[in-house]
């Protein structure tokens, strides 16, 4: 492969400052249930993903509405990062998605749930990695801060260039209805 030249304008580019991100809360249909409050940061991608006809509440951006497209380093390169802060007992629905996801902690506890069952989980802490394949449903929830802070904060890496989180109907109205496939009621 040949190698390519940067200019300073373009390496200036590529970088973004954690102090200058701006999180959103909201853009994703779990994120009005109890239990899945949370601020995602886009940083490298996450275009929106194209729909192909689905409902809206069904296929979204794994990082919500409001937060994909309007990352700083703004490329289509088959690599996606974002952070996700949320205070204990928070995250997110079960879900899945067309790709690779990958979480590497970086402050606090979080549980990582899978299966359609919700019935397998593995705790993590701050540097810990978990990557989970396309497909499978998972869901995270925040189980404790770190000493003397209320918010914990974890890196999102996702493969793809308009990467896509898939939700079930029949999940999301259980949610809705009764709690269920959600942190509060399966922390």
């Amino acid at each position: 492969m040949a190698s390519i030249r940067f200019s300073e304008n373009d390496l200036r580019a590529r970088v973004a400052r954690f102090t200058d991100l701006a999180g959103t809360d909201g853009g994703a249909p779990d994120t009005v249930l109890a239990g899945c409050a949370r601020v995602m940061f886009n940083v490298i991608g996450f275009r929106p993903p194209e729909r192909n006809g689905a409902d809206d509440d069904q296929v979204i951006s794994p990082i919500g509405a409001k937060s994909s497209g309007n990352a700083p380093i703004d490329v289509a390169e088959g690599f996606n990062l974002a952070y996700i802060k949320a205070t204990p007992g928070n995250g997110t629905i079960l879900h899945n998605h067309d790709t690779n996801e990958t979480f590497i902690p970086l402050s606090g506890t979080w549980r990582f749930r899978c299966n359609d069952e919700d019935d397998l989980y593995v705790d993590l802490g701050p540097f810990d990695v978990i990557s989970l394949p396309a497909g499978l449903q998972r869901r995270f929830t925040n189980l404790a801060a770190a000493p003397g802070t209320e918010e914990s904060l974890m890196i999102v890496i996702v493969a793809g260039d308009r990467p896509k989180s898939v939700i079930y109907p029949e999940v999301l109205q259980a949610a809705r209805t009764e709690g269920a496939y959600t942190p509060a009621t399966f922390a």
